[in-house]
């Protein structure tokens, strides 16, 4: 069987944290002047990488600015930020559509006015680009970005994906990553799908779909909780860079009979070590 690659961005093959945590501020300090200062303090910058996990889309980077000053601790925006952020929403009278619009407007500003410091703000995890770009099997990005600027850093970082293979937010916003994974699956029967995200809670959304082999990547944006979480769900595989990379060097080979670990725990072929079980595919 064939395979297919699906990979999130932010948090897979972006490390966007630092320019997320930048802009968000920025998009508060347009909707609360008076509550919020032009410069991030010093103890938002501090926290924010530690509180990423928590984001799936940009207006949400907003919502964690606005808990951050209101006194929340880190381990109650963790804890419960699905309902701290709608509480936030509905008692200040913004919906998540003027977030979303703030938060976009404070990035194509900084874009605008400092491509060169906006685009040294994130940068690709180390060897990632680099391996996706050794597969030759089709393959693409799903991701919760807005598609000019996933397009923007996908080419500063050179990574080779068709154009009209980047699902950005605006292209299945509604149905969520799930819908991107359904309409692979009924354009690729043949194929094997494998999606690589860095969210837990999206992740769960496919459970039992059938859809692809779900991976969990330990160097994105999640929690020591969630990777215990993920790695007990035998649907879920939680990836090292190094075995990130070893399932990648897998692809490049030939092979009809490569299994995750979850499905074949002692036959590693294609390149992965296992002297029992050679690859003969």
């Amino acid at each position: 069987m064939s395979n297919y690659y699906a990979f999130d961005f932010d948090g897979v093959i972006c490390n966007s944290a630092g320019e997320s945590g930048i802009t968000a501020w920025r998009a508060a300090h347009a909707l609360w002047p008076e509550r919020i200062d032009v410069t991030p303090s010093a103890d938002f910058t501090e926290r924010f990488p530690r509180l990423r996990p928590v984001i799936e889309t940009g207006h949400e980077n907003v919502a964690v600015v606005a808990l951050v000053v209101n006194g929340h601790s880190d381990e109650d925006i963790l804890s419960n930020f699905p309902t701290l952020r709608d509480e936030l929403l509905a008692a200040g009278n913004f919906d998540a559509m003027s977030m979303r619009r703030a938060f976009g407007a404070a990035r194509d500003a900084w874009l605008h006015d400092d491509e060169d410091s906006w685009l040294a703000a994130q940068n690709a995890y180390p060897g990632i680009v680099e391996a996706i770009n050794t597969l030759d099997a089709p393959l693409c990005i799903i991701t919760t970005k807005e598609d000019r600027f996933t397009r923007k850093l996908v080419a500063r970082f050179g990574m080779r994906v068709d154009a009209d293979r980047i699902y950005a937010l605006e292209s299945f916003e509604g149905g969520g990553k799930r819908s991107v994974l359904a309409k692979l699956a009924g354009e690729f029967p043949g194929h094997r799908l494998h999606f690589f995200e860095d969210r837990l809670a999206t992740l769960q959304t496919l459970r039992g779909t059938s859809l692809a082999q779900l991976y969990l990547v330990d160097w994105g944006y999640n929690t020591a909780p969630e990777r215990a979480q993920a790695a007990s769900i035998d649907s879920i595989e939680v990836l090292s860079t190094e075995r990130f990379l070893a399932i990648i060097n897998a692809a490049r080979v030939p092979c009809n009979r490569f299994e995750s670990p979850r499905r074949q725990a002692r036959q590693h072929c294609c390149g992965l070590k296992n002297e029992e079980s050679p690859c003969t595919g």
